[in-house]
């Protein structure tokens, strides 16, 4: 016994006790600082192409400077600045381009800043040597120089008019059926036609009227799509009633299933007539392709008048977003 656990004890040395440390490269990259804000404690900085305004850690930023930011795991976006690659000098030489009382006006990385002085004649067209918050911001001039300060001109964002078009396949992550008469989900033909997880609408056979529901999450806005091109979808009618029914949708704001009734809003999308067993279509309207793509939509609601049973998660295929859209390069 000794013996194996001598064993055991030499392995757990040998291995790893958890990822190399070269795994978490990936979640930290490089990228240009463009913009301050340490009021709302963010920084803007260019990163893979793109342009965007992060919550961001306190550092000695310089605009045209580089930041190290946090790239999300699970969605590979950028979320957070962790700081600056090359922290700014806690105290800078900048130009003076005015004086009052008390107060200078100077020239820094490309932007103006009037702030308080504490000693000496300051005078416009010198320098003088400013402090810097912990954001890299001029707060105070603390004494004036007659030497030359260096050139810097800061950074401006680049054009963000290198656009690409993209698609993508999001399909639903729950699906199910609310049933107002017997005030629960999934109730109505739980153990036929595919399931609960089939989406009804209309009314028939005593369901009073059904309320079909698909939840897509957050997974549309997480494209970080510009616009959105159009949306499509497929729906395969489950129930073999041998009636057939147009499928009619709406958009909810509900991306989960919710605890009650689900509730939709805004322009409908219909599908044609489509036979028990058989496959239908539709098209978005803009307005609906707007609505997912700010996020005020996350799901869909059955809201036909006609009675039917249509796929949902179980059914492959079915109620499958087919998306086109446009994205930074």
């Amino acid at each position: 016994m000794s013996d194996i656990l001598s064993l055991r004890g030499k392995i757990a040395r040998i291995l790893p006790a958890g990822p190399d440390q070269a795994d978490d490269g990936t979640l930290v990259a490089t990228g240009t600082v463009y913009a301050i804000d340490p009021v709302g404690f963010t920084v803007q900085v260019g990163i893979r192409g793109g342009v965007v305004t992060l919550p961001a850690l306190a550092g000695l930023y310089t605009p045209g400077g580089l930041a190290r930011v946090l790239i999300d795991a699970n969605h590979a976006r950028p979320v957070l600045v962790l700081g600056p690659v090359t922290p700014a000098a806690g105290t800078v030489l900048v130009n003076v381009t005015a004086t009052a009382t008390g107060t200078v006006t100077i020239s820094y990385n490309g932007s103006t800043y009037t702030i308080p002085t504490v000693a000496g004649t300051y005078t416009a067209g010198q320098t003088a040597w400013v402090a810097l918050n912990t954001w890299g911001i001029p707060t105070v001039a603390v004494g004036p120089s007659t030497s030359i300060a260096p050139t810097t001109g800061g950074a401006t964002a680049p054009s963000t008019a290198q656009v690409v078009t993209a698609t993508a396949t999001i399909g639903p992550q729950v699906s199910g059926t609310w049933q107002p008469s017997q005030g629960r989900w999934d109730n109505w033909n739980s153990s036929r036609y595919g399931g609960p997880s089939n989406i009804y609408q209309g009314n028939a056979y005593g369901s009073g009227t059904l309320q079909g529901f698909a939840g897509y999450g957050n997974q549309i806005v997480n494209l970080g799509a510009i616009s959105i091109i159009s949306i499509t979808m497929q729906a395969r009618k489950n129930d073999t009633n041998g009636l057939s029914a147009a499928l009619t949708v709406q958009g909810s704001p509900s991306g989960t299933q919710p605890g009650g009734a689900p509730s939709s809003s805004g322009d409908t999308a219909s599908t044609g007539s489509i036979a028990p067993g058989a496959w239908g279509g539709l098209t978005f309207t803009g307005p609906m392709c707007a609505a997912f793509l700010s996020g005020a939509a996350k799901g869909l609601c059955a809201v036909g008048s006609q009675y039917g049973g249509f796929g949902g998660t179980s059914t492959p295929g079915s109620f499958v977003l087919q998306i086109t859209y446009t994205k930074h390069a």
